[in-house]
């Protein structure tokens, strides 16, 4: 039988025959594994068994195809807590850490917050982790993603109030007002997607992804009924693409032109998080 070690050169080795860095072989065993680094060291002239060895070339199969690895292995990161993720759902990304802080340090301790399109549950459940004094309500518009967040809250023992429908209609249905709002919706047009890594276009679902009248719909359907669901005070933050925020913004003023909307950038200064408090 090959080492863990033996395995795992091997597919570093196709991987780059397939023009991937060295890396996502690396990362894919020790996520397969659940080892770490030194975990790996400890492990490497150790002996796959059968069942192991089945294991690793399924995964490094799929890997070879584009699958991202977080599919592979079926769990992500997000602000040190994992998250189950499968093909309903988007990835959480890193980014979105710094939109939730800042969400966070917005609304007040024992508010009613609400993510809309909650995806993994990664939003909702790391407020909740963060301030249990939050009253959490997720949203999503897909029934299978939000069964995929129950889950998630479940495992964290977060206690979120999970609701079934598109933007702010199950909030408005369930007469429920929120002191603060959040949401990294759908915000990408879809002639952008030739300009993006077939890693994602493959195998992330597009509902999470796309959005209509270039990549605004679901902000718009979010603005138009604010007023049925914030509370006076209430805290509103957008995680929006590289390029959206001064549009974005003008969206917003057109419609409510009382309010101070701020254009807030990522560690990376990029464009990141639109924000505005409800007047």
């Amino acid at each position: 039988m090959a080492s863990f070690k033996d395995k795992l050169t091997e597919a570093i080795q196709l991987a780059k025959n397939k023009g991937f860095e060295q890396s996502r072989a690396e990362w894919l065993m020790l996520d397969l594994f659940g080892w770490s680094r030194t975990d790996y060291l400890m492990h490497m002239y150790d002996e796959m068994n059968e069942a192991e060895e089945a294991k690793f070339s399924l995964a490094v199969e799929r890997m070879l195809l584009g699958e991202p690895i977080q599919y592979i292995v079926g769990f992500q990161m997000f602000y040190g807590l994992q998250f189950q993720v499968n093909a309903h759902c988007l990835i959480p990304r890193p980014e979105t850490e710094e939109v939730m802080l800042h969400f966070l340090e917005h609304v007040k301790e024992e508010a009613t917050v609400v993510d809309i399109g909650t995806g993994s549950g990664a939003l909702a459940v790391s407020l909740k982790k963060l301030n249990p004094k939050l009253n959490v309500v997720a949203t999503d518009v897909v029934q299978e993603t939000l069964d995929l967040a129950k889950d998630n809250a479940y495992h964290h023992n977060a206690d979120i109030e999970f609701l079934h429908g598109d933007a702010l209609k199950p909030l408005i249905k369930n007469n429920i007002k929120v002191d603060g709002l959040i949401s990294n919706p759908p915000y990408i047009d879809y002639e952008e997607v030739h300009s993006m890594a077939d890693t994602v276009v493959k195998y992330e679902p597009h509902v999470a992804l796309f959005a209509k009248n270039k990549g605004y719909a679901i902000y718009e359907s979010i603005l138009n009924d604010l007023p049925k669901v914030l509370n006076e005070d209430a805290y509103v933050t957008f995680e929006i693409g590289y390029n959206q925020g001064e549009i974005l913004k003008e969206l917003i003023l057109k419609k409510y032109p009382n309010l101070s909307v701020n254009v807030i950038k990522d560690i990376n200064g990029i464009d990141r998080i639109v924000s505005f408090e409800w007047k």
